[in-house]
C-alpha cells in the first residue's frame, strides 16, 4: 500500500527545495500540436490540361506536406500523383513552360542547385509535365558571377527545342556569357549563339522569343555587346545586337516584364522613362519607337507593374492587358490587379474590388479567360490568408480555387492576463487547426482556449506588441494597425484610434491611468507623417493632445524602436535620434517627461555598431530598482565595448556591476524573474551561454543552472514567467531540446521563485487525508482564482498535472507514483501555495 504523508503545510519556495544545479525541462504537455501561417508564392503556369504549376515558399499545400512546389487540378485540389512523382523539392522559384508540357524551374537563392523529382540541378532544372526528373537536362555549373553567386532569372524555350537562359551572370558552365547564354536540348552550351560581351555589367531580367526568330531582352544594363540600350535591346537570332531596333527610351529606364502583341508591338514593364517623365507600362512600335496611339496609365507610378518570379502582364486575345501593380506604390490610386484597353485606357468592366492588400508575384491567364494571382498578400477583396487567387474573366474572386498554402508560424509577443491566461501574437493564421490570426489565447496549463476566436480578426502582417486594458479589452498592435478587441476576440468596433497604414509600429504599452503609448521606426496618422514617432491616446484611441514630444533645437526622434515606463510616469525612448549636425540619425538611449519632453536629468547614451542600420535596440527591461537592461544587435555604448546586452543605472550612465559574456546575434527579448535572475531570448550564440534561451545571475554572470537542455532550435521573440514559475517561451522555432514545440513552449526550471499565494489563500487550501490511501483530495481557496495542480519530482519533472477549479475539490491518485519526495503545487492566478509531500 502507498503511503502519502504530508510532511508540513507551511508556504515553501520552490528554489529553496530542490538542488540548485539541476538543469530545466521542457514541459511537452504545454505546447501547441501546430502552429502555420500563410505563405508566399513565387510563380504560377497553367499546363495543356489545365492543373496548374506552383511554386512559392511553403511547406504545406492543403494540410499535406508539400515543400516549395505543387501541382493543383482546376478545382483547387492536390494532384497527388504530381506530388508522389515529384517528392521532395528545395529551392524552387519561377517555373516557366518547356515545350513537350515539361517544366523549367528556377532557384530560390543565388548559387543554390533546385532539387526537384529526385534529382539536384544548378538552375535551370527541368521536370517532365508529372513530376518526375527530366535527367536528360543538365546545366552543369550552371551561373556564376565574379566575386558573387550568378543566377539565372528566366528561361526561355525556342520551337526548335533549344533554350535561352537570362540572368545575372558573366559566365555559365564555366563558359564566359554576360546575362545571356542558350543552351542545346540537353542543356549543353549552344556555341552557335554569339553575344559578344552580352549585357556588360547588368541583369537581364526578361527575355521574349519573336517569330522572326529575333529576341528581346530586358533588365538593368545600359548597354550590350558595347552597344547603348536603355534597359531594352534587340537581338539577331544568332546572339548578335540588332542596331535597326531604335533606343528610344531614356538611358536610366528599367525593363522588368514585357509581352509581344501578334502585331509586333512591345509591351514592356518597369521603370520606363519616355524624355523625363516616367511611366511604369509603355508600348514600343516593331522598330522600337514608342508608340504615341497607347494611352500609357498615369494613374500607376513607374516601377508599380512588375515581377522578378512571374509575369506582371498578359495579353488576351481581343487585345486586352491584365497586369499586377503595387497597391501601396506612393501614387497609386487604384487596386493591385487590372485590365487595360487595348488602346492602354482602364476597363471599367474589370473590377477585382479591393484586391490584393500587398502587390502580387505572378500572374497568370488561364485558356479560359480566368485569372491566377500570386503572391504574399494577406487579404484579396476581403478574403484572408490565401496566398493564390483565382479570378474570372471580369475580374471576381472564385471561391471555387482558393488552395490552403502555409509555413510554420511564429509568436513574436506574449501577454500574461491577470487570471493567468496567457495572449500570444504573430504571424500565424491557425492553430491546433483552428482559424486563429494573427492572435490566439492559452489556458495557464498551455491549451488553447477555446472561448476565445479570432478567425475575423483583420490583423495582418506580424503582432507586434500587445495589453490589456482594466476591463478586459485586448490592444493588438501590427506594424500598420492598432486594433482592440473584446476580451472574446471579438473586434471592438467602438475603438477610435487612428488609421497607422504606411507605418513601422514597434511598440505599445497601457499606462496605469488607461492612457496608451505606441511607438514605431516610422509612422503616419491618418494619412499624416508623425515627426517623432511616439504618440499617446486615450484610452478609447483619441488623440491625447497634451502628449507632445518636443525636439532639443532640431535634434529630434526619428525612430522608436522600443520603450518602456517607469512608475513615475517618464518614458524611456530607445531608437533613432536626428542630430541637426549629423547627417544620418544616431542610434540613442534617452528619457522623455510624461508630457514628451526631454529629460536633461538622464545622461543616456549612444550604442555603436558596424553600421547605424545593424544596430537593433529591441527591449527595455526596468528593474525594481530602477536600473534598464537594453537588449538588441550593437557592439559599444558611449565608446565601451559591449554586446547586444547591457545595463544603464537609473540616471541612464552604464552600470560598471552588470557585465554579461558576449553574443553573437540579436537578443529580441528580456524577463525578470522574482528572485532577480534574467531572462535572456533571441537569436544568438555565446560562448558562455545556451544558444537563443539564456539565463544570467543578477550582475549579468552566466546561470550556471540554467543549462543547454532545452535549447530552442530557432529564435526565442517573447518569454513571460509565470505566477506557478513556468518559463513561456514564443518564437520561430519548432521544438525546445527534443521536444516538439511549434512557436510556443514552457520551461521548468530550477532557480525559478514562484510568486507565493496570499497567507489567506494559503489558509483556505485544504488538503487530506494524511497519510493518503492511493489518492489526495485538494479544495482550493474559494476567494483566489485556482489554475492547476501539479505534482513535481525532484529533478523539477511534472508527475501529475490537472486543471482546477476555485471552491471544488479534486482528487489526485497517487496508485502510479513512485516513493519519493514531491513537490504538490497549487497554483493561483494571485500566486502558489506549495508543500512537500512524501510517498511511501
Amino acid at each position: 500500500m502507498i503511503k502519502f504523508r504530508l510532511l508540513f503545510t507551511g508556504i515553501i519556495l520552490f528554489g529553496g527545495c530542490w538542488p540548485a544545479a539541476l538543469a530545466q525541462q521542457a514541459d511537452a504537455g504545454f505546447a501547441p500540436a501546430s502552429v502555420y501561417a500563410p505563405a508566399e508564392v513565387y510563380s504560377t503556369l497553367e499546363q495543356p490540361d489545365g492543373k496548374r504549376i506552383v511554386s512559392g515558399a511553403f511547406l504545406r499545400a492543403n494540410n499535406a506536406p508539400a515543400v516549395s512546389l505543387s501541382c493543383f487540378n482546376p478545382d483547387g485540389t492536390l494532384d497527388a500523383n504530381f506530388q508522389r512523382n515529384l517528392g521532395s523539392a528545395a529551392y524552387t522559384y519561377r517555373v516557366r513552360k518547356a515545350n513537350n508540357g515539361k517544366i523549367f524551374l528556377t532557384s530560390a537563392f543565388s548559387g543554390e542547385p533546385v532539387i526537384a523529382g529526385g534529382i539536384t540541378r544548378y538552375e535551370p532544372l527541368r521536370l517532365n509535365a508529372d513530376g518526375t526528373a527530366d535527367a536528360t537536362f543538365d546545366v552543369g555549373s550552371g551561373a556564376a558571377a565574379t566575386g558573387e553567386p550568378g543566377f539565372v532569372n528566366d528561361v526561355v524555350p525556342l520551337p526548335d527545342g533549344r533554350v535561352l537562359v537570362v540572368g545575372f551572370f558573366d559566365n555559365f558552365n564555366g563558359t564566359a556569357a554576360n546575362g545571356i547564354v542558350r543552351l542545346t536540348a540537353s542543356g549543353a552550351i549552344d556555341p552557335t549563339f554569339t553575344p559578344g560581351s552580352g549585357a556588360e555589367f547588368g541583369d537581364v531580367l526578361t527575355a521574349v522569343a519573336l517569330p522572326s526568330g529575333k529576341i528581346l531582352i530586358g533588365g538593368l544594363f545600359s548597354s550590350y555587346d558595347g552597344q547603348p540600350c536603355a534597359g531594352v535591346a534587340r537581338l539577331n537570332a544568332n546572339g548578335t545586337y540588332d542596331p535597326t531596333f531604335t533606343q528610344a527610351l531614356n538611358p536610366t529606364s528599367a525593363t522588368y516584364n514585357m509581352a509581344v502583341q501578334p502585331d509586333g508591338k512591345v509591351l514592356i514593364a518597369g521603370d520606363e522613362f519616355v524624355g523625363a517623365q516616367g511611366f511604369p507600362l509603355v508600348r514600343l512600335l516593331p522598330n522600337g519607337t514608342v508608340d504615341p496611339s497607347f494611352a500609357t496609365p498615369t494613374a500607376l507610378p513607374p516601377g508599380s507593374i512588375s515581377s522578378f518570379s512571374g509575369d506582371a502582364i498578359q495579353l488576351q486575345a481581343d487585345g486586352k492587358i491584365v497586369y499586377i501593380s503595387n497597391p501601396n506604390a506612393t501614387g497609386a490610386t487604384i487596386p493591385g490587379v487590372g485590365r487595360l484597353n487595348a488602346d492602354g485606357t482602364f476597363d471599367a468592366s474589370f473590377q477585382v474590388g479591393a484586391g490584393p492588400d500587398k502587390q502580387p508575384r505572378t500572374l497568370t491567364l488561364l485558356a479560359s479567360g480566368q485569372l491566377l494571382v500570386g503572391g504574399d498578400f494577406q487579404d484579396f477583396s476581403g478574403t484572408a490568408d490565401r496566398a493564390l487567387a483565382q479570378l474570372s474573366s471580369s475580374g471576381a474572386l472564385e471561391p471555387s480555387f482558393l488552395p490552403k498554402l502555409q509555413v510554420p508560424g511564429s509568436i513574436t509577443t506574449l501577454l500574461q492576463q491577470a487570471d493567468g491566461k496567457v495572449l500570444a501574437g504573430g504571424f500565424f493564421s491557425e492553430v491546433n487547426g483552428q482559424p486563429l490570426r494573427r492572435l490566439a489565447r492559452f489556458t495557464a496549463n498551455g491549451s488553447l482556449d477555446a472561448t476565445f476566436a479570432t478567425a475575423n480578426s483583420g490583423l495582418s502582417g506580424i503582432v507586434v506588441d500587445l495589453a490589456v486594458q482594466p476591463d478586459g479589452r485586448i490592444l493588438a498592435a501590427t506594424t500598420q494597425a492598432l486594433r482592440r478587441f473584446q476580451a472574446t476576440g471579438a473586434p471592438d468596433n467602438s475603438w477610435l484610434g487612428p488609421d497607422f497604414t504606411y507605418s513601422g509600429l514597434t511598440r505599445l504599452m497601457l499606462q496605469p491611468d488607461g492612457r496608451v503609448l505606441v511607438g514605431g521606426n516610422y509612422m503616419t496618422s491618418n494619412g499624416t507623417a508623425v515627426a517623432t514617432p511616439l504618440l499617446r491616446l486615450l484610452a478609447n484611441g483619441a488623440s491625447d493632445n497634451s502628449f507632445t514630444p518636443t525636439s532639443t533645437g532640431n535634434n529630434r526622434f526619428s525612430g522608436v524602436q522600443t520603450f518602456a515606463l517607469q512608475p513615475d510616469g517618464k518614458i524611456l525612448v530607445a531608437g533613432s535620434y536626428r542630430v541637426s549636425s549629423s547627417p544620418t540619425a544616431l542610434r540613442v538611449l534617452k528619457r522623455l517627461e510624461a508630457t514628451g519632453a526631454e529629460d536633461a536629468s538622464f545622461a543616456g547614451g549612444e550604442f555603436e555598431g558596424v553600421g547605424l542600420s545593424d544596430i537593433r535596440l529591441n527591449r527595455l527591461e526596468l528593474q525594481p530598482d530602477g536600473k534598464v537592461l537594453v537588449g538588441g544587435a550593437f557592439l559599444g555604448y558611449n565608446g565601451v565595448t559591449v554586446a547586444n546586452l547591457l545595463r544603464v543605472q537609473a540616471n541612464g550612465t552604464l552600470d560598471p556591476g552588470f557585465m554579461a559574456p558576449p553574443t553573437t546575434g540579436t537578443i529580441y527579448t528580456l524577463a525578470l524573474q522574482p528572485n532577480n535572475r534574467i531572462l535572456v531570448g533571441g537569436d544568438f550564440k555565446s560562448t558562455a551561454l545556451p544558444t537563443n534561451l539564456a539565463r544570467l545571475q543578477p550582475d549579468g554572470q552566466a546561470d550556471a543552472s540554467f543549462g543547454s537542455t532545452a535549447v530552442p532550435n530557432n529564435a526565442v521573440q517573447a518569454l513571460v514567467v509565470q505566477a506557478g514559475g513556468g518559463i513561456v517561451a514564443g518564437g520561430s522555432f519548432s521544438a525546445l531540446g527534443s521536444t516538439s514545440s511549434p512557436a510556443l513552449g514552457r520551461i521548468v526550471a530550477p532557480n525559478v521563485l514562484a510568486v507565493a499565494a496570499p497567507g489567506t489563500v494559503a489558509a483556505q487550501t485544504q488538503v487530506w487525508p494524511v497519510p493518503a490511501r492511493g489518492s489526495l483530495h485538494i479544495l482550493p481557496a474559494a476567494t483566489a482564482q485556482a489554475h492547476t495542480l501539479e505534482l513535481v519530482d525532484q529533478v523539477g519533472r511534472t508527475v501529475q498535472q490537472q486543471p482546477l477549479r476555485s471552491g471544488l475539490s479534486t482528487t489526485l491518485a497517487l496508485e502510479k507514483v513512485a516513493p519519493g519526495m514531491y513537490l504538490l503545487r497549487v497554483v493561483y492566478a494571485e500566486g502558489v501555495v506549495t508543500r512537500r509531500v512524501q510517498v511511501q
